[in-house]
């Protein structure tokens, strides 16, 4: 019953599954239509939109030309009339009246946006003749002999006709018609002004010079338009539809508009005066939002084709240019609204969209019942798997018709469910535990402490024992990969006798182990376990073929934790831990907080190290090695400094172990000997002592890699230093590294020319049982004995032993750390050559270096 549910309640999810995905592919299907439809729509769009504006710029371009072409001829016709007729001498322009109006309504009849031709004279005088446009009623302007210097405006054609209108004072020479034009004595059109009329509208003008038959200037035409006229000009475009045209000048203002704005303000007649241009809109203060959020890109002059939406509609848009060589520099704008270009196309789209979404619907519902009849064997196979996965499935075989398909399913994932029980298990139990030794692996351990917290949430543990074996790998390599696994196992065995019980114990890394202690455990309990632990190493492990003594350090953390610390806990052993070996094998550490800070702080330090080299913050110091029969510096050694730019100058003590550490030794080391020997070398070019010689260090990492020689080889080609003036030095420890490797290399080196000095003499190992095996050119003692021997009869017993044996071997043997006179007296008196320290020079750049010290002089003792 319970399985019959369950495959109820799965065929109406599969159903609805396979429903779901033939609707989702429907959809994807209606939406690919749709997108492409939108797309084509778009496109086609956009190619209509090109079509009917370029259709729109070639009328409103033609128009425009028409229109704009009136008032120059208009002018040509003036002045040629006035250069026939008019004198200096006229006072009274009455003679123009006739012929201006003739100009205007036989000649430009139809041109109504023409609104007045007007000439204005050098002496002053001024005659005009307008037109009214809606009545096309002409009227007399004039100020001449005949009114006293005042600008009449008269209802008629004639003088004796009643004033409408009058200006006093007035003068022609000042207005925005004239005066630029009288300046640049060439024909032009004028900026936008206010005109002294009682209706005071906004006009731009056409105006051309007058010159006399001497080629003087005599006067100014113009021929005006009224931007109201413009306007109604635009308006009446028959393509304008729900568009908009506009007109723009440089500064992008309104010339003319199709739209309805508010007025533009009127100036009064004495601001006229000290006014040359009137005050336009700008575009981006249109009341139209259309034009209004055109304006933006209108700031590219460059702009031709605009696009954009305005609420859910598109509009497009053409700027075109409109100039004609007379100070003409406007843009047109035409802007169409998706509307009149679809019509009602775009809403007959959306209602074949909404039948096809309909009929996608009703197949969506047809597919539903089908697939309820289709989709029942196919659940059956689908909840088995389920229950398969869960391990919780048994062979049933449901009543009613059963499919031969469904029916071999279910014995095969019967089969399966038993393979895979025992498989789980197996699984399960390699991830929990460690395959050589059986212990829990790192997984298994927090496993098994979670059980246990679930058990008891309050367990804690109380201690946490992290035990890394010091020399496993080089004792696997020689032992082999069998014996290995096989000594692992021992030690485990080894250590179990020792845990106390309850203890969790687990093998967390290669060569790491973990015991995680009871709540219980006292302080000196623990310090019994830990040396304990460490004793059991001291005995060698017998293993089937060899007999092997292993060490081992320990990290441990003393405090309570639960579970969930666990992870925190370990990385605390393992600073721990790295603590311990630094002190040496069979060693242990207990945690300090203050150990996470001092990570921290190393980690920092590596990470500027690495940097420094990036940065070039590296730099070669030198201290001269003193010859102490006659005071005579005969060489240097050169130390490294890192002058940081965050911490100042870093003590080597500090970064020259973590260099060594990191693995940053191997470039700081390649410079230092690459910058010490160029040093050198330009010195004994320029005239140092052919037999001076430079010591640079070298440490254990770059003496064993391949490429060494090879680069030493290149150091001294490169700048050109003869071999006998470098001399290299090499600690103790690197002498039982690899015996054999390392006394090839170092014939090879010798080889070469260059020299092998042995540093830190007597600080080693057994020193004794190695002299013999590796050729060398120089012994250095080491501070530490240097420093004592005067007050040490022990010291100075060894110091002159080691001369003697220096001695012996017939080598040179240099004295570190010499700081005083009587130091410097007693080796000498024991029979040592050279030395260096502070008696003799602090290591400095040599670039600062005392003449006296340069190659051949005799160092000054520090006072």
């Amino acid at each position: 019953m319970k399985l019959e549910k369950l495959a109820l309640r799965g065929r109406i999810s599969l159903q609805f599954a396979v429903t779901v995905t033939f609707m989702v592919m429907l959809v994807l299907t209606l939406g690919t239509i749709i997108t492409l439809q939108m797309s084509n729509q778009g496109q086609m769009l956009k190619n209509l939109s090109n079509k009917v504006i370029s259709a729109e710029v070639a009328t409103v371009r033609s128009d425009l030309d028409i229109f704009l072409r009136a008032p120059a001829l208009a002018n040509r016709m003036a002045t040629v009339l006035l250069a026939e007729q008019y004198s200096n001498a006229d006072k009274d322009l009455s003679q123009f009246e006739a012929p201006f109006v003739h100009i205007l309504s036989k000649i430009f009849p139809d041109q109504k946006h023409l609104s007045l031709i007007s000439f204005g004279s050098i002496n002053g005088e001024y005659i005009a003749v307008g037109r009214e446009k809606l009545t096309n009623k002409f009227s007399l302007l004039l100020k001449d002999s005949r009114t006293n210097g005042s600008l009449n405006f008269y209802t008629g054609l004639k003088s004796t006709d009643s004033i409408l209108h009058q200006v006093n004072p007035y003068d022609p020479r000042t207005r925005p018609w004239y005066a630029p034009v009288s300046r640049s004595k060439k024909p032009m059109w004028t900026s936008a002004y206010q005109d002294y009329d009682p209706v005071q509208g906004i006009t731009i003008s056409f105006s051309s010079p007058l010159f006399n038959h001497d080629k003087n200037m005599v006067g100014v035409v113009a021929s005006d338009i009224k931007l109201s006229n413009f306007n109604q000009y635009l308006k009446s475009s028959p393509n304008l539809g729900s568009g908009a045209i506009y007109i723009v000048d440089h500064k992008n203002e309104f010339i003319s508009h199709s739209s309805v704005e508010k007025p533009l303000p009127h100036m009064t007649i004495n601001e006229l005066s000290t006014h040359d241009n009137a005050t336009l809109l700008k575009v981006k203060d249109s009341s139209n939002e259309m034009i209004r959020m055109s304006a933006k890109f209108l700031e590219d002059k460059k702009i031709k084709d605009i696009e954009f939406n305005l609420g859910k509609e598109k509009i497009y848009g053409r700027v075109f240019k409109l100039a004609d060589g007379n100070g003409l520099d406007w843009r047109i704008v035409i802007l169409i609204p998706e509307r009149d270009l679809l019509g009602d196309l775009k809403k007959d789209i959306m209602v074949n969209l909404a039948i096809v979404l309909c009929i996608g619907l009703i197949a969506a519902l047809a597919a539903w019942r089908i697939l309820a009849s289709i989709t029942k064997p196919i659940l059956l196979a689908a909840q088995t798997a389920r229950l398969l996965a869960k391990q919780e499935w048994q062979p049933t075989i449901a009543g009613g018709l059963q499919l031969k398909e469904t029916t071999l399913l279910a014995n095969a994932f019967d089969e399966m469910s038993s393979a895979l029980a025992c498989s789980f298990e197996q699984l399960n139990y390699r991830i929990r535990h460690d395959q050589v030794t059986g212990l829990l692996s790192r997984e298994g351990l927090r496993e098994e402490m979670s059980e246990l917290v679930k058990k008891n949430p309050a367990r804690k543990w109380g201690a946490l024992l992290l035990i890394g074996l010091d020399n496993y790998r080089s004792i696997h390599d020689s032992i082999g990969y069998d014996q290995g696994e096989e000594l692992l196992c021992a030690i485990v065995n080894n250590l179990k006798q020792y845990l106390p019980e309850p203890v969790l114990f687990a093998r967390v890394a290669d060569t790491e182990f973990v015991i995680c202690m009871d709540v219980d455990v006292d302080k000196p309990c623990l310090t019994e376990l830990i040396q304990r632990i460490l004793d059991s190493f001291t005995q060698s492990f017998h293993l089937q073929y060899d007999e092997v003594l292993i060490s081992a350090s320990l990290g441990v953390v003393s405090a309570n934790f639960n579970h969930l610390d666990l992870i925190e806990n370990l990385r605390n052993a393992s600073m721990a831990l790295n603590k311990a070996k630094d002190k040496g094998a069979s060693s242990y550490e207990i945690f300090q907080i203050d150990m996470v800070e001092q990570s921290t702080q190393k980690i920092h330090l590596i990470s500027e190290l690495n940097a420094a080299i990036e940065k070039d913050e590296f730099r070669v110091y030198f201290q001269p090695v003193v010859r102490l029969s006659d005071g005579k510096v005969i060489g240097a050694e050169a130390l490294v400094r890192w002058q940081s730019g965050q911490r100042g100058l870093v003590s080597p003590g500090l970064f020259i172990p973590l260099a060594e550490e990191s693995g940053l030794i191997l470039p700081i080391g390649h410079w230092v000997l690459r910058e010490s020997c160029r040093q050198i070398a330009e010195r004994l070019k320029n005239g140092w002592a052919s037999d001076f010689d430079v010591h640079v260090n070298v440490s254990v990492r770059q003496l064993i890699q391949s490429d060494f020689y090879q680069v030493l080889e290149e150091t001294l080609q490169d700048f050109d230093l003869p071999p006998h003036n470098l001399t290299l030095e090499i600690t103790e420890s690197i002498l039982i590294e690899d015996s054999n490797v390392i006394a090839k290399l170092i014939g090879r080196i010798r080889s070469l020319g260059v020299e092998i000095a042995i540093d830190d003499f007597g600080t080693g190992y057994s020193s004794m049982s190695y002299l013999h095996q590796f050729a060398f050119d120089c012994l250095k003692i080491d501070q530490s004995f240097v420093s004592r021997f005067l007050d040490n009869h022990k010291s100075e017993a060894i110091v002159s032993a080691i001369i003697r044996l220096a001695g012996g071997f017939d080598v040179p043997l240099v004295a570190e750390g010499v700081e005083t006179a009587e130091q410097a007296q007693r080796l000498l008196e024991l029979g040592c050559q050279r030395a260096q320290g502070y008696y003799f020079g602090r290591p400095i750049p040599l670039e600062d270096w005392p003449a006296v010290w340069c190659g051949s002089g005799k160092s000054e003792p520090l006072s």
